[in-house]
This record gives C-alpha cells, structure tokens and sequence, in this order.
C-alpha cells in the first residue's frame, strides 16, 4: 500500500530536527502532524513541495517549510520536492515558464535579439555603476509564466497523487478479497 511505501524510506522525525535547517525552527518540525502519512497529507505536501520547487529561487527549502509548518503537512515528502528544480531541470523549467508568460501577454516568444538586447542592457548597467535601465518587461513575462507553470504542476502533481493512492487502496482490497474468497 501506499501508505507504506512512504514509511519504508521516509527518515525519522528526529533525523530530520537535527539537520542544520530545521534548528531554525526548532521544535515546531517534532510536531507529529508533519510526519503523519494519509492520503491528504501526503498529496497537499507534494502540492507545496512542487510549486516551491518549480521555481527557481534562492532558498527555497525554507519557502517550503515555512508552508508546511503553515498548513501541517508532510515535511520530509515537500523537502524532497526542493530538487525539481536543478541544473538538469531548469532550462526546461525557464522555458516553458517563457512561453507561457508570452501566451499570458500576448507577446511574441522571446527571440536572440531580445535576449541580447537585455544582456547589453544590464552589462551597461554594471559597467557604469548603476547609470541607465534594465527593460524589466521580459521579468514580467518570466515570472508570470514561472507561477502559472507551477501552479499547474502542483495540480497536476495533487491530482495524480490522489488518484494513485485511490487506485492503489482499490487494488489492495480486490487482492484481499480473493485471498479471502480462496479460504
């Protein structure tokens, strides 16, 4: 079952209390509410695991668990949803994040010129101590798109987890309904 499954490799909630980040928030992350494994746990904790980690920003470990400790769902499950996001995964991340910013604005996709341009923008403004402007239009459209993304992905991702845990809970019982029916 799937309820298992996360036990068997899910780390202790004492484990966890020890890493260096979760001092921080001291005891609050012994609350047994965060190590609870149920369907509705587990599912809300890769919602906010997924939609911190679509998005690529600096620390956002912490975003998570400040979310989790928020909402009370499973810790260790969200955390491990910090890695979506990695050097392997982000191009693909900004780009689809990209085209859906220019699908909200209604812009055309981003093209070598328009990148260039921003790049000369911003070397002209570090080579001159700050003098001059970053067009903060394609930010705009990135940003927007970076959090619809996410937000679909969480979704997609809550969705899924609800529906396997369903499916698998369904064939548990069929399976223990034959044993029984053999006997």
């Amino acid at each position: 079952m799937a309820k298992k499954f996360f036990q068997s490799w899910l780390p202790s909630s004492h484990k966890i209390a020890e890493m260096k980040l979760m001092k921080i928030f001291g005891q609050r992350t012994l609350n047994p509410l965060l190590w609870y494994i149920n369907r509705k746990s587990i599912s809300k904790a890769i919602f906010i695991g997924t939609f911190w980690g679509m998005l690529p920003l600096p620390f956002h470990s912490i975003l998570i668990v400040l979310t989790v400790l928020l909402f009370e769902v499973n810790l260790p499950i969200s955390l491990c949803l910090a890695w979506l996001t990695n050097p392997l995964t982000l191009v693909p991340i900004l780009y689809v994040g990209f085209w859906l910013g220019a699908k909200i604005f209604q812009v055309n996709m981003i093209d070598q010129d328009m990148i260039m341009g921003v790049l000369h923008q911003i070397s002209h403004v570090i080579t001159h101590f700050g003098e001059g402007h970053i067009d903060l239009s394609l930010a705009k459209i990135l940003l927007s798109g970076l959090m619809l993304e996410a937000l679909i992905f969480a979704l997609i991702f809550f969705i899924l987890t609800r529906l396997i845990w369903r499916w698998n809970i369904i064939l548990h019982y069929r399976r223990r309904r034959l044993t029984k029916s053999e006997y």
